[in-house]
């Protein structure tokens, strides 16, 4: 079902992203957000929170993420899985109406998804045929609190 799922993993490098900014899924978050969507979890899925999305789930992952129920490293690892979703999303995701609530929790929870915006601006590449169909937003998003986190971007 993933359309738009980046090849490379996420390795040391990290994409370019600045060291203090690092931030990847738990196994822990991992193992509690499969239990709790039934989703599929095991050792071969290099990237589970890419793999396991699904946009016809969107709003159940929205409402979740909402939730008092899920600690910081399930709500970082569940905001991957939602991106992802948007991203596999078959209409324009402007028009899903949950993608301005989900830009806005971005916005707000900066701290906690500081990794997630920088890694999908996705800064390495200009040309914009070759970019996730969330990278601009997402740019916008990151050039906003660039200077919180102190990136010469």
């Amino acid at each position: 079902m993933i359309k738009h799922l980046k090849t490379k993993r996420r390795d040391e490098s990290a994409d370019g992203i600045p060291e203090h900014l690092w931030r990847f899924p738990t196994s822990k978050a991992i193992d509690n957000l499969s239990k709790r969507f039934g989703l599929p979890n095991s050792p071969e899925m290099q990237d589970w929170e890419w793999e396991v999305a699904d946009p016809q789930r969107i709003d159940e992952f929205v409402d979740a993420y909402l939730s008092s129920e899920l600690d910081d490293d399930e709500r970082f690892t569940l905001m991957e899985t939602i991106v992802q979703s948007f991203e596999d999303f078959d209409g324009p995701i402007e028009q899903h109406p949950r993608w301005k609530e989900v830009l806005r929790l971005l916005d707000e929870k900066i701290t906690l998804h500081i990794y997630t915006v920088y890694y999908w601006s996705d800064l390495e590449t200009e040309n914009v045929d070759e970019q996730w169909r969330v990278t601009k937003y997402f740019r916008s998003i990151l050039y906003k609190h660039k200077e919180d986190f102190g990136l010469k971007i």
